[in-house]
């Protein structure tokens, strides 16, 4: 058991070593291993208080799951505020509504004007693709459909989503009612007329827009200047969060429940973005987006998001997306969530 042990160290030592040696060499993966270890990090109050308006906490939107529900802050400050739909991240595998990430959004916004509604979906642990999409959408028609109740403006409605949120928030965007919609909400039997789940904003911080195999996202930071040991490294958290992921390669794989990588391109059409972008978005038919990604992300390639800007731009015109890229900020980065940057968000949201 010792000898093992020693083995192990052993071969931790000599990959730290042989990183060592790739990251001298290598100034952008220096730079990029750098920004994601010395990170600034903002200040969260433990506090659950608040005193500006309504809270409605684990509204029920759904029955097929007992963690589909949200969380709805209405401000006092205007009647009728418009309504942001905030969807966590945590690659389909763990995480809530009460995420770091959607703390930071509900509590600036709601402070600023926002109605704001964070969501719990079903994770890849329990229901695999389109789970969480339909629960998303689900949530949306919820929401939509309980506007006059609750006192917010549903009529032109954004969606926020980070990471795998970000996945979710855009399909949720680009789908159309007859598409991952058949999930029925709490009290949608009670109505004559269908209620729609369409978003006319979508705020997307850095979402994984392409769901692939481990050795095409190592090939496409390694085109960025990453080599494979900083993508292996980086990886290792999974360890910790998905102890048994019934023989899949990546989170991804698990929540399809198909190894990504030996799928055809017909076959990854139903979970990719933009095939619907394609199909659905038109200039007469078009979604705003604002993408906010950081260009040290060690998680999502911010190439996605160039792509993805570039597939919409493609498919309606451009002046409908904002792409902002940010120098030195890693995945997720509390950076990103500083009272200037989501101010910049308000703006573009009132613009």
């Amino acid at each position: 058991m010792r000898k093992a042990g020693k083995i192990v160290l052993g071969v931790l030592g000599g990959i730290v070593v042989i990183a060592g040696v790739i990251m001298a060499v290598n100034h952008e993966a220096t730079r990029v291993v750098f920004h994601n270890i010395f990170a600034g990090s903002e200040k969260l109050d433990d506090s659950k208080e608040w005193s500006g308006g309504t809270s409605y906490e684990k509204l029920q939107y759904s029955d097929v799951s007992e963690n589909d529900y949200l969380h709805l802050y209405v401000p006092d400050a205007q009647e009728n505020p418009p309504l942001i739909v905030m969807v966590h991240g945590g690659g389909f595998v763990f995480n809530d509504l009460e995420s770091r990430q959607a703390q930071f959004m509900y509590r600036y916004f709601r402070d600023h004007g926002y109605a704001c509604a964070t969501i719990n979906y079903r994770l890849a642990q329990e229901a695999p693709f389109p789970g969480a999409l339909e629960d998303v959408k689900c949530a949306v028609r919820f929401l939509r459909a309980n506007a006059d109740k609750y006192g917010y403006d549903a009529d032109h409605l954004a969606i926020w989503g980070e990471s795998a949120g970000g996945y979710l928030a855009v399909m949720a965007g680009v789908t159309n009612d007859d598409e991952f919609n058949s999930l029925p909400f709490i009290g949608e039997d009670e109505l004559e007329e269908p209620v729609s789940a369409k978003v006319s904003t979508i705020l997307n911080f850095y979402g994984c827009m392409e769901l692939e195999s481990r050795a095409e996202r190592h090939a496409e930071y390694k085109s960025l200047g990453i080599p494979d040991i900083v993508c292996t490294i980086s990886e290792q958290w999974l360890a910790t969060v998905v102890k048994d992921m019934d023989g899949y390669d990546t989170v991804e794989d698990y929540w399809i429940g198909k190894n990504i990588g030996t799928m055809s391109e017909e076959e990854r059409q139903v979970f990719s973005p933009y095939y619907y972008v394609e199909k659905n978005l038109t200039p007469e038919n078009p979604v705003e987006m604002l993408i906010i990604h950081g260009d040290a992300d060690l998680s999502v390639p911010y190439t996605q998001s160039e792509r993805i800007r570039d597939a919409f731009n493609a498919a309606q015109g451009e002046g409908h997306v904002d792409m902002r890229l940010f120098h030195n900020e890693k995945h997720a980065d509390d950076n990103l969530y500083s009272d200037e940057n989501l101010g910049k968000v308000v703006e573009y949201l009132q613009g």
